[in-house]
């Protein structure tokens, strides 16, 4: 997980979030079943293409890549459930873009005491330690831990794709390091560098890995 900024809000919610918002309230008041075609209306191309670009095309939370229809889901960083916070439903600041397994995990689960970690208003470096591919929550941080363990950071599939991704930048860390000729030597920390890019994925633990080898 890193560090995001959000951009600007896209151009159809703006226009129509408070109108839609009546609509599903004034349903929900009168317990009357919401349209999914209403209940969805976030779940707009202008709106995924806008978290795209300001997630860069990674989940949130995990670092994985979503590039694709399938792999997109889109996030409500606070639960858009009836009993939660319907009324954030289409509020740009409360959505973010998230691969299937990560939104599946967190679900409405929601304490505003501990809140899970944000990462586009907290910075998670602050959160979490980084080991290898493994990353654990600091010592004592309520958030970080039930962010760790509820969206399960390191379920299996991520362990293995981290580890993966890690072998691939120690193999150019050796390089370098081995490397005699000055020219030479520059050219692969520059690649090394481009490769744990904010872009890429699990950047994070790539970063984290670099920075205490280099």
């Amino acid at each position: 997980m890193i560090k995001l900024t959000k951009g600007a809000e896209p151009a159809v919610l703006a226009a129509n979030k408070v109108a839609w918002t009546t609509q599903l309230r004034a349903l929900q008041n009168a317990n009357q079943p919401v349209p999914q075609a209403l209940a969805t209306k976030y779940n707009n191309d202008e709106v995924k293409d806008a978290l795209r670009t300001e997630g860069l095309s990674k989940c949130m939370y995990c670092e994985s890549k979503v590039e694709h229809i399938s792999d997109l889901h889109i996030e409500h960083i606070k639960p858009k459930a009836k009993d939660k916070f319907p009324d954030l439903t289409y509020e740009y600041d409360n959505l973010g873009l998230a691969c299937p397994v990560c939104n599946r995990n967190k679900s409405d689960t929601y304490d505003p005491t501990v809140p899970f970690i944000n990462p586009y208003v907290d910075d998670p470096a602050n959160h979490f330690i980084c080991y290898g591919f493994v990353i654990w929550a600091k010592p004592g941080n309520k958030r970080a831990k039930l962010t760790e363990n509820e969206i399960e950071l390191n379920r299996p599939d991520l362990l293995e794709a981290r580890g993966e991704r890690l072998k691939t930048i120690r193999g150019l860390i050796e390089s370098y390091h081995v490397e005699t000729n000055a020219i030479v030597k520059a050219s692969i920390k520059k690649q090394i560098l481009k490769e744990v890019d904010r872009d890429k994925i699990y950047s994070f633990c790539c970063k984290t890995l670099v920075e205490a080898s280099i």
